[in-house]
């Protein structure tokens, strides 16, 4: 009889696909780190990570396609942590009773650390993954941003929220990407600091509350409830 398959040992191909990717993300990024752009190389990627240059070609055919596929690794970090931080507070009885303007700064610093500050991945990587960005691929990530927020704020129900309109949001979602993705490329010192925060802060609320509760928050009285 021929004997039971032997378990234990090799994982699934996928599995190990995904472990390989992985290995070889982590040694780029230690690399951009200490060498910067001009010192990473496909080859120096494979050595680093243990492998061949002809498995990581399995892979990532050139350099390019490694940073692309890595920024959008690191997008989709993003786009997981603003979903479970949303998901999370639809799920509260209470969420229409909470402080709209605290709810408001944890999505921003959600975005602010992954598309910015370096969560996830360092902030020389997501430069380099801004500086090679494909249009239409940023353009999908703050539609994603943009559409997740409007389900959002419509099933809160928010007395200082009311749903926006589609401009709102285009422009809203816009500016701070964009403004973050600024941000990345230039290094600002502002990264370190909370002033960025308060003023993307201070923008959404400005956008998005109405308007006499706005009107509050500038000159520095407490929004209605």
């Amino acid at each position: 009889m021929p004997s039971a398959p032997k378990t234990g040992r090799r994982q699934p191909m996928q599995v190990r696909s995904q472990q390989t990717i992985q290995t070889l993300f982590k040694a780029a990024a230690q690399i951009l780190d200490k060498e910067g752009e001009a010192g990473l190389s496909t080859n120096k990627v494979a050595a680093a990570a243990g492998f061949s240059i002809g498995t990581l070609y399995q892979y990532f055919p050139s350099k390019e396609v490694l940073v692309r596929a890595m920024a959008a690794k690191g997008q989709g970090l993003v786009l997981e942590a603003l979903e479970a931080y949303l998901a999370a507070l639809e799920g509260r009885a209470d969420v229409a009773q909470m402080d709209a303007k605290e709810l408001l700064r944890q999505a921003i610093r959600i975005l602010l650390k992954g598309f910015a500050g370096g969560k996830g991945f360092t902030p020389s990587l997501i430069r380099l993954g801004w500086a090679s960005e494909q249009p239409q691929e940023t353009a999908s990530v703050v539609r994603q941003v943009s559409d997740r927020l409007a389900i959002f704020l419509e099933r809160i129900e928010h007395p200082q929220l009311p749903p926006p309109s589609a401009a709102v949001l285009f422009v809203l979602t816009r500016s701070v990407i964009g403004t973050l993705r600024s941000a990345s490329l230039e290094k600002s010192p502002l990264l370190g600091g909370a002033a960025l925060e308060d003023a993307l802060v201070q923008l959404a609320w400005a956008l998005l509350a109405p308007p006499h509760q706005a009107e509050g928050l500038a000159l520095g009285k407490r929004p209605i409830t």
